[in-house]
């Protein structure tokens, strides 16, 4: 349960050029648009209102009364809203620089460490609605937005876009509603996410209006126009942001979309040329049968294949892959512990204690990145370094090789799977892919979001609602897979300072030696910062925090409530989890523990 981030991969923000001040041309809601191909359609569109955005920004940099510049702030974030879609899909780089988290963007690698200051709408927002506003800042951001806006508006190249293009485009959007839209990623301060969210919405109506002549049945249009206007409706009657019902927006406005996704795929006659993060035939987000394995794993990977994964679960018990055949990966990760060991932190090869807590390696291939620390980018590079390191296998690739060639068995099944038989790469893909195979989508949750059951209690739903909502859980742990590897790309893991002690005290408490990420490239603002794992089947594995300091779910809900190592007297200046109170109630704290409870997968063993 974070909430803000420290993204790993270095992508350089959208730079910014002033050239000259572009008239505006239309505001219409929609254009005239006529026979004309199909990319051209939503280019004119898009263009459209891009001009209505850059209009409202330029209007922001002519006001000086900061409450009308808070009115018109809102008037502007609502036409970004409108051009999210298409934005966030085809120039994701101009998306970041305008929606990105008012934190350090932290480039490192072996030349050093470059702190980059982020900018747009999310940084605009912190400034203007501060208890105490700089002005200057304020309209720097101001001009900044503007300047990008200007740029995409001299950029805007739609030649190559294809159906296929567009329904992804409308898939990735329904993804981004459910896990970022609806949780507050986006606006952390104000909290605008319902109305911006119902801009979105609506927006995608349009979008679909556009190409109403594409479908070959009518009655699917209809489906989609009613679908919208419902969901509309619902973030509409929402009280306020903590009020809203997301539970039920997600079972029955959200998961419907993405089957009536499915079928204009197969209406429209669609083929893509490979699959996306979340399959293209997937019709719901809480199934094993969601995300692509192949499309996790490393570009020299071969294919997934089940026969490659039960190969690997072999593997993943062998002891003689380890250097004194005394460790297998079952070892740390014991499959009736759900994958984790039960200890504080895991056993070394020799009997002393490893520096961290298991993790559980349920849902490890659906992430960008693993350790605690993020150090490794997949599960093959993952086990290179757990047979290297001194204190856990001790090994060396030329022994993994050794070890299946020795064996007739895993020589036999090697030769028929892979192309070029044993070699230390096809071993580490094989226990890669088993480990792959750990994403059950089976718990309650799952059953009941999906509509396969119906036995959620009015607790777990308010559980779920806190977690979503109020509680801001899932601005971090995101929806569905509870981790921090972030929708809808699934290509950026986040890492978190949240000041975790050395021992479960609640005052004067001193924070956890382990320095994190930092250890890795000695970038100060990634001190004390790990990567936020998931939390499905988080009741079956404690103890909890990198360093296994808390023993129970009610300890957890206290450390984030009270605002985190900030509250129990540990105060980092990088700390990225907000340090003021959650302020749940004795009610609401069980309510959210009732909800993590029902993440726990139904596997046996």
């Amino acid at each position: 349960m974070t909430f803000n981030y420290i993204i790993i991969p270095m992508k350089k923000t959208y730079f910014l050029v002033s050239l000259f001040l572009f008239l505006a041309i239309s505001c219409k809601k929609n254009v005239d648009l006529g026979e004309v191909p199909f990319s051209h359609k939503l280019e004119n569109q898009y263009k459209s209102d891009l001009d209505s955005l850059f209009n409202q920004v330029t209007v922001m940099q002519s006001i000086s009364d900061i409450d009308s510049l808070k009115i018109q702030f809102k008037k502007a974030r609502l036409q970004f809203k409108k051009i999210e879609p298409i934005l966030s899909f085809y120039k994701k780089g101009a998306y970041n620089a305008l929606n990105h988290p008012n934190l350090a963007i932290v480039h490192e690698d072996s030349n050093g460490v470059v702190n980059e200051k982020p900018i747009g709408f999310q940084v605009l927002e912190e400034e203007l609605f501060a208890e105490n506003i700089n002005t200057e800042n304020v309209k720097n951001e101001i001009n900044t937005i503007h300047k990008t806006l200007k740029l995409e508006l001299n950029n805007i190249h739609f030649s190559n876009f294809k159906e296929y293009h567009f329904l992804w485009m409308v898939k990735d959007e329904i993804t981004r509603i459910m896990s970022l839209g609806i949780t507050g990623f986006d606006s952390p301060v104000i909290n605008y996410s319902l109305e911006e969210n119902k801009a979105v919405l609506l927006s995608l109506n349009t979008y679909l209006e556009l190409y109403q002549d594409k479908f070959n049945n009518p009655n699917l249009y209809n489906n989609w126009n009613n679908l919208l206007k419902k969901s509309i409706k619902d973030v509409d009657n929402a009280k306020d942001f903590n009020s809203f019902n997301r539970y039920a927006f997600i079972k029955n406005q959200i998961e419907p979309m993405l089957k009536l996704w499915k079928k204009t795929v197969v209406d429209w006659k669609v083929e893509f040329p490979f699959d996306s993060k979340v399959l293209n035939d997937a019709d719901s987000f809480f199934s094993e049968n969601t995300f692509s394995l192949n499309a996790f794993r490393p570009n020299y990977a071969p294919d997934f294949t089940k026969e490659s994964a039960e190969l690997g679960k072999k593997l993943f018990y062998e002891k003689k892959l380890s250097g004194n055949e005394t460790m297998s990966c079952a070892t740390c990760h014991v499959e009736s512990r759900y994958f984790t060991d039960g200890l504080a932190k895991a056993k070394a090869n020799d009997g002393s204690k490893l520096d961290r807590n298991s993790p559980t390696l349920y849902y490890a291939g659906l992430q960008s990145n693993q350790f605690h620390d993020a150090r490794a980018t997949n599960l093959e590079s993952q086990i290179l370094e757990v047979t290297n390191n001194k204190k856990e296998f001790h090994s060396d690739v030329s022994k993994l090789v050794k070890v299946a060639n020795e064996n007739e068995e895993y020589k036999k099944e090697f030769n028929k799977i892979y192309k070029n038989g044993i070699n230390e790469r096809n071993v580490r893909n094989a226990i890669a892919n088993y480990i792959r195979t750990l994403k059950p989508f089976s718990s309650k949750f799952d059953k009941n979001i999906s509509g396969k059951e119906n036995n959620y209690s009015e607790e777990e739903i308010n559980g779920f609602n806190l977690f979503a909502g109020k509680a801001k859980c899932a601005t971090c742990h995101f929806i569905p897979i509870f981790n921090g590897t972030v929708p809808p790309d699934f290509s950026d893991s986040e890492l978190e300072v949240l000041g975790i002690p050395e021992k479960s005290v609640w005052k004067n408490a001193t924070v956890d030696s382990d320095l994190g990420r930092y250890n890795l490239f000695g970038a100060e603002l990634k001190k004390y910062a790990f990567k936020t794992p998931t939390i499905r089947n988080i009741a079956k594995t404690a103890p909890y925090m990198h360093n296994g300091v808390y023993k129970t779910l009610e300890e957890v809900i206290k450390f984030y409530n009270v605002g985190g190592g900030h509250g129990i007297g540990i105060n980092l200046e990088n700390q990225t989890l907000p340090s003021d109170s959650l302020n749940l109630s004795e009610k609401e704290q069980r309510n959210l523990i009732l909800f993590l409870k029902s993440l726990t997968d139904n596997v046996k063993y």
